[in-house]
């Protein structure tokens, strides 16, 4: 077990802090390839693997976030796959909601680790089943129109793996706000970084094609870990020992995954999605249930 806030002022084990370190970068290759940011990874491991207090483990996700986004972010933006338009639109949303589940999260359950602990679990449970309620293609070629999606000129095109350009427009812009609003709160609730809703919204909600959606992803989670992590700040949760490992890891493997997302497979991503939100899932009612 980690000694987060050891009583003699000691440091840690630098192999406990290496340890965290290697797992932070791991979290940061698949965080950054499937859009989560990262931060769904390091809240089960902090608290599963190295049993560390929830609420710590909350306030390091959301910076580990907001590292992951800033190395990911500007390479996906390079390649032109964020399609930063719509990212800004539905942040209006997000970072709302990430404000006001931090704010909750310090305030009404600063005590309630098992209800925080609990809440994990249908939240990246529900994300899941969005994912598989998928379309048989990546994109819609022609969707409902969406009147303010169209006077905002939301859209536009990306590069299939074989090198073809194929266009896109965005729909379902209404219902796609309302679910990362939820994903903002889910941020800063539980630290999740906001892209467990946020991917789910634009591909399967609003017609933006899987690699876009997870590119835009990490460009708006950043924002919206920003909005609780300033929370967290003010409630004494960020431990800088714990902190600075996970975001050097994480803002490295950052790096890496985005460099991995470009041989992936639209499909692919999708699996590896579902599947390591059910690991997650099950690693926090594991230790929900005391069994770890």
């Amino acid at each position: 077990m980690l000694p987060i806030f050891p009583v003699d002022g000691t440091l840690p084990p630098i192999t406990d802090l290496l340890l965290v370190l290697v797992f932070a970068f791991a979290a940061g290759v698949v965080g950054a390839m499937l859009g989560l940011g990262g931060g769904l990874f390091i809240v089960p491991g902090l608290v599963v693997l190295f049993g560390v207090d929830i609420h710590l483990a909350i306030a390091a996700s959301l910076v580990s976030t907001i590292a992951t986004s800033c190395g990911s972010a500007s390479t996906y933006v390079e390649d032109r796959l964020t399609d930063l338009r719509t990212g800004m639109f539905l942040e209006t949303s997000t970072a709302v909601g990430g404000l006001a589940g931090a704010l909750i999260g310090v305030t009404v359950l600063a005590s309630q680790a098992p209800v925080l602990i609990f809440a994990f679990i249908p939240v990246v449970v529900l994300a899941a089943v969005l994912m598989v309620a998928h379309r048989p293609s990546d994109v819609n070629p022609d969707p409902p129109h969406d009147r303010l999606a169209d006077r905002l000129a939301l859209g536009g095109t990306y590069t299939r793996r074989s090198g073809e350009r194929v266009p896109y427009r965005v729909t379902g812009t209404f219902g796609g706000l309302a679910l990362v609003g939820f994903s903002g709160l889910g941020s800063g609730l539980l630290g999740i970084g906001g892209g467990l809703f946020n991917v789910p919204a634009m591909h399967s909600f609003m017609n933006v094609p899987m690699r876009v959606a997870s590119a835009t992803s990490i460009f708006m989670v950043g924002v919206t870990a920003t909005a609780g992590a300033v929370v967290y700040l003010f409630a004494g949760y960020l431990s800088l020992l714990l902190v600075a490992p996970v975001a050097i890891g994480i803002l490295a493997g950052s790096v890496a995954g985005t460099r991995l997302q470009a041989k992936a497979s639209a499909r692919g991503l999708r699996e590896l999605f579902v599947g390591v939100l059910a690991l997650a899932a099950a690693l926090m009612f594991v230790r929900g249930m005391g069994w770890l």
